[in-house]
Protein backbone atom coordinates (compact mmCIF):
# COMPACT_ATOMS: atom_id res chain seq x y z
CA UNK A 1 0.00 0.00 0.00
CA UNK A 2 1.36 3.32 -1.36
CA UNK A 3 -1.18 5.68 -0.68
CA UNK A 4 -3.56 6.45 1.88
CA UNK A 5 -6.47 8.93 0.75
CA UNK A 6 -9.00 10.32 3.43
CA UNK A 7 -12.26 13.01 2.43
CA UNK A 8 -12.62 15.25 5.27
CA UNK A 9 -16.46 16.18 6.23
CA UNK A 10 -17.48 13.44 8.03
CA UNK A 11 -14.82 11.25 7.78
CA UNK A 12 -11.25 12.61 9.54
CA UNK A 13 -13.33 15.86 9.95
CA UNK A 14 -16.35 15.37 12.52
CA UNK A 15 -16.91 13.65 15.38
CA UNK A 16 -15.32 15.64 18.22
CA UNK A 17 -17.25 17.07 21.08
CA UNK A 18 -17.64 20.84 21.74
CA UNK A 19 -15.69 21.96 18.04
CA UNK A 20 -15.45 20.64 14.42
CA UNK A 21 -12.29 19.13 14.65
CA UNK A 22 -10.48 16.12 14.15
CA UNK A 23 -10.31 13.04 16.83
CA UNK A 24 -6.75 12.35 17.67
CA UNK A 25 -6.90 8.83 16.64
CA UNK A 26 -7.86 9.43 12.54
CA UNK A 27 -4.37 11.87 12.91
CA UNK A 28 -2.13 9.36 14.73
CA UNK A 29 -2.55 6.60 12.58
CA UNK A 30 -2.34 8.67 9.46
CA UNK A 31 1.02 9.82 11.47
CA UNK A 32 1.91 6.36 11.25
CA UNK A 33 1.36 5.79 7.58
CA UNK A 34 3.30 8.42 6.90
CA UNK A 35 5.86 7.06 8.83
CA UNK A 36 6.24 3.51 6.90
CA UNK A 37 6.32 5.94 3.81
CA UNK A 38 3.17 5.96 2.49
CA UNK A 39 1.37 8.95 0.60
CA UNK A 40 -1.05 10.79 2.58
CA UNK A 41 -3.87 12.10 0.65
CA UNK A 42 -6.59 14.54 1.72
CA UNK A 43 -9.29 14.43 -1.07
CA UNK A 44 -12.29 16.90 -0.58
CA UNK A 45 -14.55 19.86 -1.70
CA UNK A 46 -13.06 22.34 -0.09
CA UNK A 47 -10.83 24.89 -1.26
CA UNK A 48 -7.19 25.09 -0.50
CA UNK A 49 -7.08 28.15 2.16
CA UNK A 50 -9.52 26.24 4.30
CA UNK A 51 -7.45 23.26 4.70
CA UNK A 52 -4.68 24.84 5.16
CA UNK A 53 -6.10 26.55 7.98
CA UNK A 54 -7.88 23.43 9.19
CA UNK A 55 -4.57 21.60 9.16
CA UNK A 56 -2.69 24.01 10.97
CA UNK A 57 -5.48 24.65 13.70
CA UNK A 58 -5.66 20.67 14.29
CA UNK A 59 -1.56 20.40 14.75
CA UNK A 60 -0.26 18.87 11.44
CA UNK A 61 2.18 20.97 9.55
CA UNK A 62 2.79 19.91 6.41
CA UNK A 63 6.30 21.69 5.89
CA UNK A 64 7.70 19.90 9.32
CA UNK A 65 6.25 16.77 8.96
CA UNK A 66 6.09 16.00 5.66
CA UNK A 67 2.41 15.07 5.24
CA UNK A 68 0.11 14.99 3.41
CA UNK A 69 1.64 14.67 0.22
CA UNK A 70 -1.25 15.13 -1.42
CA UNK A 71 -4.34 17.67 -1.47
CA UNK A 72 -7.28 17.32 -3.90
CA UNK A 73 -9.11 20.11 -3.83
CA UNK A 74 -12.69 21.24 -4.84
CA UNK A 75 -12.86 17.66 -5.69
CA UNK A 76 -11.15 18.61 -9.30
CA UNK A 77 -7.60 20.73 -8.03
CA UNK A 78 -4.62 18.81 -7.02
CA UNK A 79 -1.79 20.28 -5.07
CA UNK A 80 1.51 18.65 -4.55
CA UNK A 81 3.72 19.02 -1.35
CA UNK A 82 7.51 20.11 -2.55
CA UNK A 83 10.65 19.62 -1.05
CA UNK A 84 10.71 23.18 0.60
CA UNK A 85 7.38 22.23 2.42
CA UNK A 86 4.91 23.84 0.09
CA UNK A 87 2.14 23.04 -2.07
CA UNK A 88 2.37 23.59 -5.78
CA UNK A 89 -0.64 22.82 -7.93
CA UNK A 90 -0.55 20.52 -11.03
CA UNK A 91 -1.33 23.59 -12.99
CA UNK A 92 -1.68 22.09 -16.26
CA UNK A 93 -4.55 20.20 -15.28
CA UNK A 94 -6.19 22.59 -12.56
CA UNK A 95 -6.39 25.24 -15.08
CA UNK A 96 -7.80 22.67 -17.94
CA UNK A 97 -10.18 20.69 -15.39
CA UNK A 98 -11.36 24.27 -14.37
CA UNK A 99 -12.12 25.69 -17.85
CA UNK A 100 -13.86 22.08 -19.17
CA UNK A 101 -16.09 22.31 -15.57
CA UNK A 102 -16.67 26.03 -16.17
CA UNK A 103 -17.52 26.25 -20.14
CA UNK A 104 -21.48 25.16 -19.37
CA UNK A 105 -21.94 27.17 -16.32
CA UNK A 106 -24.57 29.61 -18.21
CA UNK A 107 -26.33 26.55 -19.95
CA UNK A 108 -26.90 25.12 -16.78
CA UNK A 109 -28.16 28.27 -14.55
CA UNK A 110 -31.53 28.58 -16.49
CA UNK A 111 -31.97 24.92 -16.26
CA UNK A 112 -31.90 24.30 -12.55
CA UNK A 113 -33.79 27.58 -11.76
CA UNK A 114 -36.79 26.25 -13.81
CA UNK A 115 -36.19 23.30 -11.54
CA UNK A 116 -36.60 25.18 -8.95
CA UNK A 117 -39.43 26.56 -9.84
CA UNK A 118 -41.73 23.35 -10.64
CA UNK A 119 -40.51 20.05 -9.84
CA UNK A 120 -37.89 20.89 -7.49
CA UNK A 121 -40.27 23.30 -5.34
CA UNK A 122 -43.34 20.57 -5.21
CA UNK A 123 -40.38 17.81 -3.65
CA UNK A 124 -38.82 20.71 -1.25
CA UNK A 125 -40.50 24.26 -1.01
CA UNK A 126 -37.29 25.13 0.99
CA UNK A 127 -34.74 23.96 -1.87
CA UNK A 128 -32.67 27.09 -3.68
CA UNK A 129 -29.62 27.26 -5.08
CA UNK A 130 -26.06 27.79 -3.52
CA UNK A 131 -25.20 31.76 -3.53
CA UNK A 132 -24.82 33.41 -6.47
CA UNK A 133 -21.11 34.83 -5.68
CA UNK A 134 -19.93 31.21 -4.28
CA UNK A 135 -21.27 29.35 -7.26
CA UNK A 136 -19.96 32.03 -9.69
CA UNK A 137 -16.29 31.60 -8.09
CA UNK A 138 -16.48 27.72 -8.17
CA UNK A 139 -17.89 27.70 -11.64
CA UNK A 140 -20.76 25.02 -10.85
CA UNK A 141 -24.15 25.08 -9.75
CA UNK A 142 -25.42 23.73 -6.37
CA UNK A 143 -28.90 23.20 -5.38
CA UNK A 144 -29.37 22.85 -1.51
CA UNK A 145 -32.26 20.95 -0.26
CA UNK A 146 -33.50 21.32 3.72
CA UNK A 147 -32.87 17.57 4.07
CA UNK A 148 -31.35 14.33 2.80
CA UNK A 149 -34.16 12.60 1.75
CA UNK A 150 -35.37 15.25 -0.16
CA UNK A 151 -31.97 15.89 -1.58
CA UNK A 152 -32.35 12.47 -2.74
CA UNK A 153 -35.36 12.97 -4.55
CA UNK A 154 -34.16 16.34 -5.53
CA UNK A 155 -31.39 14.59 -7.11
CA UNK A 156 -33.25 12.26 -9.04
CA UNK A 157 -35.10 15.11 -10.74
CA UNK A 158 -31.54 17.18 -12.08
CA UNK A 159 -30.09 13.90 -13.24
CA UNK A 160 -33.39 13.31 -15.46
CA UNK A 161 -32.86 16.44 -16.66
CA UNK A 162 -29.06 16.57 -17.64
CA UNK A 163 -29.76 13.50 -19.75
CA UNK A 164 -32.60 15.01 -21.37
CA UNK A 165 -30.12 18.26 -22.51
CA UNK A 166 -27.14 16.05 -23.24
CA UNK A 167 -24.42 17.80 -21.50
CA UNK A 168 -21.59 16.24 -20.19
CA UNK A 169 -22.37 16.69 -16.51
CA UNK A 170 -24.05 14.76 -13.62
CA UNK A 171 -24.92 15.20 -10.24
CA UNK A 172 -23.32 14.19 -7.19
CA UNK A 173 -25.22 14.98 -3.18
CA UNK A 174 -23.39 15.28 -0.45
CA UNK A 175 -25.73 15.03 2.28
CA UNK A 176 -28.56 17.72 1.53
CA UNK A 177 -26.74 19.35 -1.02
CA UNK A 178 -26.59 18.40 -4.58
CA UNK A 179 -23.98 19.81 -7.35
CA UNK A 180 -23.64 20.02 -10.70
CA UNK A 181 -20.17 18.73 -12.12
CA UNK A 182 -18.73 18.09 -15.08
CA UNK A 183 -17.86 14.57 -16.02
CA UNK A 184 -14.14 15.13 -16.07
CA UNK A 185 -14.01 15.94 -12.53
CA UNK A 186 -14.73 14.29 -9.02
CA UNK A 187 -12.53 12.69 -6.43
CA UNK A 188 -12.29 9.37 -8.13
CA UNK A 189 -10.85 10.46 -11.50
CA UNK A 190 -8.90 13.06 -9.66
CA UNK A 191 -7.34 11.19 -7.37
CA UNK A 192 -6.51 8.43 -10.31
CA UNK A 193 -4.88 11.22 -12.37
CA UNK A 194 -2.72 12.10 -9.04
CA UNK A 195 -1.85 8.42 -8.72
CA UNK A 196 -0.47 8.67 -12.33
CA UNK A 197 1.85 11.58 -11.91
CA UNK A 198 2.98 10.05 -8.74
CA UNK A 199 3.40 6.74 -10.00
CA UNK A 200 1.31 4.92 -7.80
CA UNK A 201 -1.12 2.32 -9.12
CA UNK A 202 -4.38 3.13 -8.16
CA UNK A 203 -4.85 -0.47 -6.39
CA UNK A 204 -1.67 0.47 -4.40
CA UNK A 205 -4.41 3.31 -2.35
CA UNK A 206 -6.40 2.89 0.05
CA UNK A 207 -9.60 5.86 -0.24
CA UNK A 208 -11.37 6.17 2.80
CA UNK A 209 -14.95 8.37 2.92
CA UNK A 210 -18.22 8.59 4.28
CA UNK A 211 -21.08 10.28 1.66
CA UNK A 212 -22.10 9.72 -1.73
CA UNK A 213 -19.42 12.45 -3.42
CA UNK A 214 -16.75 9.93 -2.54
CA UNK A 215 -18.67 7.23 -4.24
CA UNK A 216 -16.42 7.80 -7.34
CA UNK A 217 -13.34 6.69 -5.30
CA UNK A 218 -14.88 3.99 -3.25
CA UNK A 219 -17.13 2.03 -6.08
CA UNK A 220 -14.16 0.27 -7.11
CA UNK A 221 -14.10 2.01 -10.57
CA UNK A 222 -11.15 3.56 -10.30
CA UNK A 223 -9.24 0.13 -8.74
CA UNK A 224 -8.96 1.93 -5.32
CA UNK A 225 -9.01 -0.07 -1.83
CA UNK A 226 -11.72 1.36 -0.55
CA UNK A 227 -13.11 1.74 3.29
CA UNK A 228 -15.85 3.65 5.25
CA UNK A 229 -16.31 4.86 8.82
CA UNK A 230 -19.14 3.55 10.92
CA UNK A 231 -21.20 6.80 10.22
CA UNK A 232 -21.02 6.62 6.60
CA UNK A 233 -24.09 6.98 4.49
CA UNK A 234 -26.16 3.56 3.69
CA UNK A 235 -25.25 3.96 0.19
CA UNK A 236 -21.56 4.18 0.61
CA UNK A 237 -22.35 1.18 3.12
CA UNK A 238 -24.09 -0.47 0.19
CA UNK A 239 -21.20 -0.22 -2.40
CA UNK A 240 -18.22 -1.25 -0.12
CA UNK A 241 -16.96 -4.48 -2.04
CA UNK A 242 -17.34 -6.90 0.56
CA UNK A 243 -13.78 -9.03 -0.33
CA UNK A 244 -11.51 -5.14 -1.32
CA UNK A 245 -13.21 -3.33 1.01
CA UNK A 246 -13.42 -2.49 4.71
CA UNK A 247 -16.64 -1.11 6.94
CA UNK A 248 -15.14 0.53 10.40
CA UNK A 249 -17.36 -0.37 13.42
CA UNK A 250 -15.64 3.14 14.67
CA UNK A 251 -16.97 6.25 13.27
CA UNK A 252 -15.23 9.57 11.76
CA UNK A 253 -11.38 9.78 13.30
CA UNK A 254 -11.73 6.58 14.86
CA UNK A 255 -13.06 5.07 11.73
CA UNK A 256 -10.01 6.23 10.12
CA UNK A 257 -7.66 4.67 12.27
CA UNK A 258 -9.79 1.16 12.55
CA UNK A 259 -9.07 1.43 8.39
CA UNK A 260 -5.57 2.10 8.35
CA UNK A 261 -4.57 -0.27 11.30
CA UNK A 262 -6.49 -3.34 9.36
CA UNK A 263 -4.37 -2.40 6.32
CA UNK A 264 -0.90 -2.38 8.47
CA UNK A 265 -2.21 -6.09 9.80
CA UNK A 266 -2.57 -7.26 6.05
CA UNK A 267 -0.04 -5.70 5.31
CA UNK A 268 2.24 -8.19 8.10
CA UNK A 269 0.74 -11.20 7.17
Amino acid sequence: MKLIAVDLDGTLLGGTVGRYGFKSSGVEALRQAAARQMHIAIVTGRDLPFIMELLHREGIVPEKEGWPQVIVSEERLIHLLDDEGKYKPETEWNEEVERIERSHFTDIMPGVSALLEGKLSQIDTASRRCEEAKEAGRGFVEVLFSSADTARAGETVIADWLLQSKLPYYTVRNVAGVCVRHSTVGKGPVLAQACQTLGIPTEEALVIGDSCNDLSMLDGGFGFRAAAPGNAEEEVKARIHPTRGYLAAGTFGDGVAEAVYHVFRELQK
